[in-house]
């Protein structure tokens, strides 16, 4: 059998087998083992001449002719790929790579085929399906109506919303972030998790980084810990929350006065949805997405009473808010769309609003604008007015803090707030103090209708008369 120092001109010159004869070969003087084999019809292969495992993974065992002599394995040839699909320096590294392999006991042919079940398998453990079963397995579990985690919808909420999905950014000349729900598991890095986190705090929202990396190291924990995917480390080991995102502190802030009343006209100025939905944040002391995924079917308007389910709150039992006369008007001034039960929607009730990044860029600049007209009006000068930065959650606390500037018991403002306390646990039910809630969200729409639509000078608020309370601006 010819043996040549091979190269790719006499490879291209090689010339078919003749006719009536199956195939030639001819061996590399580089590599040993390694021939090009060329057919009748002009095809060029390499193939690898070797003692290879029998088929069931085991090494040929020793053989023995009548005489007790020991019999030679025969050699068998195992193509390595089509010419033109690889190079001549390609076929060269593969056989060595095989003959290695075969030093060692392991069949070349056999580990490949391993490799490309476990690159498939890794490609079809995408980082989307990792996070589904991490929240049927810890989070949600089987009944979605009762999760298994106090906040777990809201876990699944930000793994979705902000990991898996694409996210549009409303600001001008930023592009979209692509989310890593079609990833390979594997190949999600601390940079992927990093541009989530980066992207919360430009956002301004540094308590909902804390949470994201929070929610995202405690599912890389549990694929990690239950050797599950291939994960061998989480992509969060080495991120120190304290170093990227700060100190964990608890947000103060609260609006004034004037900025309640920047903030109802600006609301007025946006209209639907954003405008109500943000009007009943304010007079329900509710979080975001309680409000923005108000279904027709919570609200009893009969009763004045809104009744949200527990599977919707941060919270083991139903959530029931009176409706002050306030909240009742922004409601039952709304449109009752027919192609969805949503009350704030942009798709005719189809699927609840979102989009509150822009349309809080949106209330930032006209309560601002409300604020210097204001002062424009009362001889100062505008030019000199800012807004201090808030986030939608400080509507929460704001009217929380309002509540105890109205003289209402701690008890009450805590289960207006859907909080349930430790001194409640043993007797709790869903409509504990309904009484006083009601009476509480009633002064507090009164108080804030004082601030957004003061009377004439010459008139006395009959809330502030009556509580002694001047002042509410927190």
């Amino acid at each position: 059998m010819p043996r040549e120092n091979l190269t790719d001109r006499r490879l291209k010159a090689l010339k078919p087998a003749p006719k009536g004869k199956d195939r030639y070969e001819i061996q590399d003087s580089i590599v040993p083992g390694l021939f090009v084999r060329v057919t009748e019809a002009g095809k060029k292969s390499f193939v690898l001449l070797a003692r290879f495992p029998t088929k069931d993974g085991q090494v040929r065992p020793i053989q023995y002719d009548e005489k007790g002599r020991q019999k030679p394995i025969s050699p068998t040839r195992r193509l390595i790929g089509e010419y033109g699909a690889i190079t001549l320096e390609d076929a060269r590294r593969i056989a060595r790579e095989w003959i290695a392999m075969l030093g060692r006991g392991a069949d070349p042919v056999v580990q490949i085929a391993e490799v490309k079940a476990k690159e498939l398998e890794r490609q079809e453990n995408t980082f989307k399906s990792a996070v589904e079963d991490y929240l049927a397995a810890v989070v949600i579990g089987k009944d979605p109506d009762k999760p298994l985690l106090r906040q777990g919808h809201e876990v699944a909420r930000c793994l979705k919303l902000e990991f898996i999905e694409d996210r549009l950014d409303p600001r001008p000349g930023v592009a979209k972030r692509s989310g890593l729900g079609q990833r390979p598991i594997t190949g999600v890095s601390k940079a992927d998790i990093m541009r989530v986190i980066d992207d919360a705090m430009t956002r301004g929202a540094k308590t909902m980084a804390h949470n994201l990396l929070a929610y995202v190291r405690a599912f890389f924990n549990w694929a990690v810990d239950g050797e599950r995917y291939g994960l061998e480390a989480s992509p969060c080991d080495r991120i120190n929350a304290k170093k990227v995102i700060g100190k964990k502190v608890k947000r103060k802030r609260v609006l004034t006065d004037d900025e309640l009343a920047a903030f109802w006209e600006a609301t007025e100025k946006m209209g639907y949805p954003y405008g109500p939905a943000y009007r009943m944040l304010l007079l329900t002391c509710l979080r975001l997405n309680e409000v923005a995924q108000m279904p027709r079917q919570e609200l009893h308007m009969d009763k004045r009473l809104w009744s949200i389910p527990a599977a919707r709150m941060k919270k083991d039992n139903d959530h029931h808010v009176p409706l002050s006369d306030l909240a009742f008007q922004t409601i039952e001034s709304l449109h009752q769309f027919v192609g969805g039960p949503y009350v704030f929607t942009t798709t005719d009730g189809l699927k609840p609003v979102n989009g509150f990044s822009k349309a809080k860029e949106i209330l930032d600049r006209e309560m601002l604008a409300a604020l210097k007209r204001k002062a424009k009006d009362s001889g100062k000068d505008p030019d000199q007015v800012t807004l201090q930065p808030f986030v939608n959650h400080d509507l929460r606390r704001t009217a929380r803090t309002r509540l105890s500037g109205l003289g209402v018991s701690k008890v009450v403002a805590e289960l207006i707030m859907a909080h349930t306390q430790k001194d409640l646990d043993a007797v709790y039910d869903q409509f504990a103090y309904l009484d006083e809630r009601r009476e509480a969200l009633e002064r507090w729409s009164m108080a804030l209708r004082t601030i957004v639509q003061p009377p004439p000078d010459n008139v006395v608020s009959l809330t502030n008369r009556d509580r002694g309370l001047t002042n509410l601006s927190g």
